[in-house]
């Protein structure tokens, strides 16, 4: 009897390893065709609880000086950096020094159009606040280097909402400026410092921070586009108020980013730099509840609007789509509830998955922008549902 039980263990850990290495084969081959030789590339992983399924390193991070894309590469993640600003301001809700259906006309009495006492702070997590993006966008050179309190400039001159708040969805960018300072109104303490205190340094997220056009550390890479095919979807990329200018056509990689494109200089809703192993500390914090309350991150994680169909926004508009307080929502049928955000800065793309229900993790970040996103995505949530890691 027990070497009938022995045989069968022996039988079911071998099968195990076979589908766990033809798993990670699979990925490895999409990854290596996805970015080739010589060229930019970008990093995977994909964690189950707090063990690795797949972690690799593919490209080249810096074209210049020819350094590859390794563990300790740090990628802008763009728009992910969008959950480390609600994050950050969660933490004060469950202090009590916040509440999430406050109007946000307290924090700031210079604005004086009544609308916007209809604007709570869930409004702004949400991309339901109404208000519309209508920065200056004439002179690039301006935008290209354009800061946080610069990029807030014109939220005075806002004369009326696009639509009442809470009602519809609007992915707008310098909503998260308005929550950083109001963290930092609260906290007597400048955003980055806050988030560097409370966030970064708990979770020993040592290679993050946020962008300082003044340092540039070690092992950062450079964003890059391919001029011989440049290709952005509007669904899947932030691209709106984006214009891409090749400078040499006559070189296949263009650096693209601080200099080159908008957003780097801010930092509340885009600016944050971290490798892929800081992203999986991120990700294991949060299931720790080592921030916030398993409560609250669960607020944000439920659908707060439907994205599927907005006539507002045409990001990450698809099917069975949602936006919670700084994350999507994708209940796609036949598959788990998953909660993600995309990021789009330049030539980076990066993507930050998970499947709470599962203790599912997925994190990709890429140097270059001339790849689908999404159908890549959709592969990866194929396979790891057929070798039953969902």
């Amino acid at each position: 009897m027990l070497r009938l039980l022995f045989n069968i263990l022996s039988i079911s850990l071998l099968t195990f390893s076979v589908s766990a290495v033809t798993l990670s084969e699979q990925i490895d081959k999409i990854m290596t065709l996805r970015y080739g030789n010589d060229a930019p590339g970008g990093a995977i992983m994909i964690l189950k609880n707090d063990s690795t399924i797949f972690e690799n390193y593919y490209g080249i991070a810096n074209m210049e000086t020819g350094e590859l894309i390794s563990k300790s590469t740090r990628f802008n993640i763009a728009s992910i950096s969008k959950q480390f600003t609600v994050v950050g301001a969660l933490r004060l809700v469950e202090q009590g020094k916040l509440s999430l259906n406050q109007s946000i006309s307290n924090w700031f009495p210079q604005y004086n159009e009544s609308f916007w006492k209809k604007i709570e702070l869930r409004h702004l997590m949400s991309h339901t606040s109404g208000l519309p993006d209508s920065r200056d966008r004439s002179d690039r050179n301006a935008c290209v280097y354009a800061n946080d309190s610069i990029s807030m400039g014109y939220f005075p001159s806002v004369k009326k909402l696009l639509f009442t708040p809470g009602e519809h969805y609007d992915y707008k960018n310098p909503t998260f400026l308005l929550i950083a300072n109001i963290i930092e109104q609260c906290e007597n303490i400048k955003f980055i410092d806050y988030q560097q205190k409370h966030i970064f340094n708990v979770l020993g997220m040592s290679n993050t921070s946020y962008f300082n056009p003044n340092i540039t550390p070690t092992h950062t890479a450079h964003g890059y586009i391919n001029t011989h095919a440049v290709s952005l979807s509007s669904t899947d990329n932030d691209t709106a108020g984006k214009t891409l200018q090749i400078n040499n056509p006559k070189s296949k990689w263009q650096e693209y980013d601080y200099g080159e494109e908008t957003f780097f200089a801010t930092r509340p809703d885009g600016g944050i730099y971290s490798t892929i192993r800081d992203l999986a500390k991120w990700e294991k914090g949060l299931r720790e509840n080592k921030i916030i309350s398993r409560e609250l991150l669960y607020t944000a994680y439920t659908p707060h609007v439907t994205v599927t169909g907005s006539k507002w926004s045409s990001y990450q508009n698809r099917e069975n789509t949602y936006y919670g307080l700084g994350w999507f929502v994708d209940k796609t049928p036949g598959f788990p509830t998953k909660v993600y955000h995309t990021g789009d800065n330049g030539g980076f793309q990066a993507y930050l998955a998970k499947y709470p229900d599962k203790n599912v993790s997925i994190i990709i970040l890429e140097n270059r922008n001339d790849n689908d996103r999404w159908s890549l995505v959709k592969t990866i949530d194929k396979l790891l549902l057929e070798y039953n890691i969902l």
